[in-house]
């Protein structure tokens, strides 16, 4: 019995094993078709003209000769050093030199004496008010003297312009009054043959003591050669 279910399977693998395989069903193929485009030369001239889509490589500006020097002098000083805070110590001491040197150039330019700036003003004699009286009882030639001697150059022509001055009052030019300008003695003695030797005398006198520039001995001999000039002038009448 077991021989005959045997066979009998047998018979139907070898049945399958030899039959024909189902004719398979044809089926058409139809190749994808390609579709040309082109762009669209309006749109890509409006994207050309945006700014959000122009895009440009950023380029460096080519530093200028200070800023090259200033790079070599650090780089100098760093390869000396090696140190990042000396770079930045010698960045406050260029800074510094160049404010010192713009300050410089403003003080020479406005004409103040730099060599008497930071010293400690000497002590000055008395100031001479301008009045009868006290020009007086100014003995002018020992005061002078005594000015020159200390250097005191402002001194020396204050007293030389109201020596000046005292000449000019004896020989009854001039009124002398406390408050009184320069330029209202000058009208006094307008068309005087001395007019323009006191005129220069008060320039000198002006400049040093109003104008607080420092005088020299230089100047100091200026004022003296137009007192010269100016003279004893008792005797003489307007």
């Amino acid at each position: 019995m077991r021989k005959h279910i045997k066979l009998f399977f047998l018979l139907i693998t070898l049945q399958f094993a030899f039959a024909s395989p189902p004719a398979l069903a044809t089926v058409a193929y139809q190749a994808p078709q390609t579709e040309l485009r082109s762009f669209d030369t309006e749109k890509l001239n409006e994207y050309r003209a945006d700014k959000r889509f122009q895009y440009e490589v950023y380029k460096a500006k080519p530093k200028g000769f200070l800023a090259r020097l200033w790079d070599r002098i650090v780089g100098w000083f760093n390869g000396l050093f090696g140190s990042a805070i000396t770079s930045g110590i010698i960045e406050i001491l260029f800074y510094a030199l160049l404010i010192g040197a713009f300050v410089f150039f403003i003080v020479k330019l406005s004409g103040i004496q730099t060599n008497t700036l930071f010293k400690k003003a000497k002590s000055e004699v008395k100031p001479y008010q301008v009045d009868e009286e006290t020009l007086n009882d100014i003995d002018f030639e020992t005061e002078i003297q005594q000015a020159i001697s200390q250097s005191q150059w402002r001194i020396a022509l204050r007293l030389t312009y109201l020596y000046a001055l005292k000449r000019i009052s004896d020989a009854n030019l001039i009124a002398i009054r406390k408050g009184k300008t320069n330029h209202e003695y000058l009208y006094e003695l307008s068309g005087h043959t001395i007019e323009k030797d006191f005129a220069s005398l008060s320039f000198l006198f002006d400049y040093t003591w109003y104008g607080h520039f420092e005088a020299s001995e230089t100047m100091v001999e200026k004022a003296r050669t137009h007192l010269e000039s100016i003279g004893n002038l008792k005797s003489l009448k307007k």
